[in-house]
């Protein structure tokens, strides 16, 4: 990690000598998955973009974000839910990631005060657990005896959670002036994943049954809102 963060700063002297215009930005706001989601998820972070020609609307730069997934699977037979049915497994998954992205952002209309992106990053988890229930009462039973073989069990599985994401998003973000270098933003977002968030359900994973998800790996939609800084260093430009 440490390694990363040096690169980062690195990266971010280079960009930043040879760049005409900067964007330095904050932002947070929230996300839900497109599937198995539980509950809003908090996500927040730090945009810096660069661009090398004053007046240019191609844009280059990185992230460096936080994103919580909230995630919940139910699967049972008979299309049953919320632990009904005779036999099921349910994930229950919360995990953070701070992710570093390489960004390119397109600026639109002349003042450019709309900028689609695309960026590319590397996630490292910070915290998280995930834990699993599977359960199946459908075994023979024995006369005048409990049922034979069934079971009903929690089973923690934070082992599993993948520690290393690779994640693409896209989106734009809107620019309402607040000054003459200040601008107020706000952000849609769109990753998806390259990898599921955790092997817990996989095939590679010792608890699966018929019934498990083959790990978890949604898209994420985010709002979010924030504060940027516009400066370019003959202050002969703006939105």
């Amino acid at each position: 990690m440490k390694r990363v963060l040096l690169i980062t700063f690195l990266c971010f002297v280079a960009l930043q000598g040879y760049s005409q215009a900067t964007i330095y930005g904050v932002y947070g706001g929230a996300g839900c998955a497109t599937t198995n989601n539980y509950d809003v998820a908090p996500s927040g972070g730090l945009e810096f973009l660069f661009t090398g020609h004053r007046g240019g609307r191609i844009f280059i730069g990185f992230d460096l974000f936080y994103q919580n997934y909230s995630l919940y699977a139910d699967r049972e037979a008979n299309a049953a839910k919320g632990g009904a049915g005779f036999a099921g497994t349910i994930d229950r998954f919360n995990a953070s990631y701070a992710f570093l992205a390489p960004k390119f952002s397109y600026g639109l209309g002349r003042k450019e005060a709309v900028k689609v992106f695309v960026d590319f990053g590397i996630g490292y988890n910070v915290s998280g657990y995930d834990s699993l229930r599977k359960w199946d009462y459908s075994y023979a039973t024995v006369p005048g005896g409990t049922g034979v073989g069934q079971y009903d069990s929690v089973i923690g599985k934070s082992k599993n959670i993948n520690k290393m994401l690779f994640r693409v998003g896209v989106g734009m973000t809107e620019y309402a002036a607040m000054g003459k270098h200040w601008r107020f933003t706000f952000t849609e977002d769109f990753g998806f994943l390259t990898k599921p968030l955790t092997t817990t359900g996989s095939v590679t994973d010792p608890s699966r049954t018929q019934y498990s998800t083959n790990g978890l790996q949604p898209g994420y939609i985010s709002l979010q809102i924030g504060i940027s800084h516009y400066k370019l260093r003959d202050n002969n430009y703006g939105y």
